[in-house]
């Protein structure tokens, strides 16, 4: 006996909701008259040591589909998540995808903090066909490597790096750099964006002095740095490592030899070193919450979080809510929950939510955004327990970003017609 393919299903399901939704009726019912509601699957650490990034992360999600129910939810059906652990294993958070996509019948799934994470869940993801965007960066943006199911609203690594030595170059920091990081493939990625952008402005890459993923004690590191008589000195370092570096490399002094820029910080970062750890250290991030005295939306964002969880939002717990909403209207907007027909929608989507303006670039799914760079406040600077920063500066996306060229792809076609 032969079984409708799930493609099929997705599309006998959409046709149905959009069937319900009968002009006239108010939108209150519109939702509640609908067949089953859409599940969207979201596989995050909720155990781990990321374990509260996750649950930032779940409460954005929350919030991102209450405000798509409200709006009249996906072609007049509710929206539902259904999480999963993910136990920050790679073996789990594939079996819970698989999970997600053959027992709850997830039209979509979302998450993914770290890059084995997103690894698993794109490997399933693109088995089934289905749409997989990460919560986390979007590190699988090189042809071979990621299919056309994929997106990233997070920043690349590629533009993450470019940003931060952008403005080391605006501001003439120096032109001498170099960078201390853990050895593995991520900050690997930054190591080949930082010395391709030295190249264009002509600065001298020094290296990379690199430590073990896993690292807590980073002094027997810090002379090898300090001996590169650097301007500038980049961390690629994630997490509780992060913490333990920015708190020895202000210990050591290394900032009154350098400036010291964190390619990448998260808020809840700054929280565990502790007040003050930060200070004169520069630090790249997707948002920040004080983007909340510019635009109106992410005021709003602001609120309702810190209603929901007493604390402020980070970075990637605003890129989260971007990344569920971006999916969801895209959906809505296709009138349709046909994977082809969402991914190819979601190419060259423009759309602003929280920050300034973005496009997912349609040759290679990479979202093209405003990259922040920030300065750490000193501990009697801060107007609250969550003030450890000021933003400096704004970098472009259209600055920052590698060419499809670069990164092995036609620039001229979308992804979907390339893989």
């Amino acid at each position: 006996m032969s079984h409708p393919s799930r493609r099929t299903i997705l599309k006998t399901l959409a046709g149905a909701g959009a069937a319900t939704a009968v002009s006239g009726f108010p939108f209150v019912n519109r939702l509640a008259l609908g067949q089953q509601a859409i599940k969207i699957g979201v596989v995050v650490p909720q155990t781990g040591p990321m374990a509260l990034e996750a649950q930032e992360m779940l409460a954005a999600t929350q919030i991102a589909v209450e405000d798509i129910n409200a709006a009249g939810g996906v072609m007049g059906r509710k929206v539902e998540t259904v999480v999963r652990d993910s136990e920050f294993k790679p073996e789990v958070a594939k079996r819970k995808a698989t999970e997600l996509i053959e027992v709850e019948k997830a039209a979509f799934l979302v998450g993914a903090i770290v890059g084995f994470e997103g690894i698993a869940m794109a490997e399933v993801g693109c088995k089934n066909d289905v749409i997989v965007c990460f919560f986390g960066q979007n590190f699988l943006t090189v042809k071979g490597k990621m299919c056309k199911y994929q997106f990233g609203n997070n920043l690349t690594p590629y533009q993450t790096a470019a940003a931060a030595a952008h403005f080391v170059n605006q501001q003439k920091m120096g032109k001498r750099w170099h960078m201390l990081a853990n050895n593995y493939s991520w900050p690997q990625m930054f190591e080949r964006a930082y010395s391709l952008v030295a190249k264009q402005v002509g600065a001298d890459w020094t290296g990379v002095t690199w430590a073990p993923l896993g690292t807590r004690d980073f002094l027997p590191f810090l002379p090898k740095v300090a001996a590169a008589k650097a301007d500038v000195v980049f961390i690629t370092t994630w997490a509780a490592d992060q913490v333990a570096c920015a708190k020895q490399v202000q210990e050591f002094g290394l900032a009154r030899q350098a400036k010291v820029i964190h390619s990448i910080t998260e808020l809840t970062f700054a929280e565990a070193a502790g007040p003050g750890v930060y200070e004169n250290f520069y630090s790249g991030m997707p948002w920040y919450w004080h983007l909340k005295d510019k635009f109106p939306a992410a005021k709003r964002y602001y609120d309702r979080h810190y209603a929901l969880r007493k604390r402020a939002p980070g970075g990637y717990t605003a890129s989260t809510y971007s990344t569920v909403r971006l999916l969801l209207e895209t959906a809505n907007d296709a009138k349709s929950l046909e994977t082809d027909k969402v991914a190819r929608a979601l190419e060259g989507r423009k759309f602003q939510h929280l920050k300034g303006p973005e496009q997912i670039r349609a040759c290679d799914h990479v979202n093209i955004q405003d990259v922040y760079l920030c300065r750490g406040k000193a501990a009697g600077a801060m107007k609250d327990q969550w003030d450890f920063f000021d933003i400096v500066q704004a970098v472009s996306g259209d600055a920052t970003s590698e060419s499809c060229e670069g990164e092995g792809f036609d620039p001229k076609k979308p992804l979907t017609q390339q893989i």
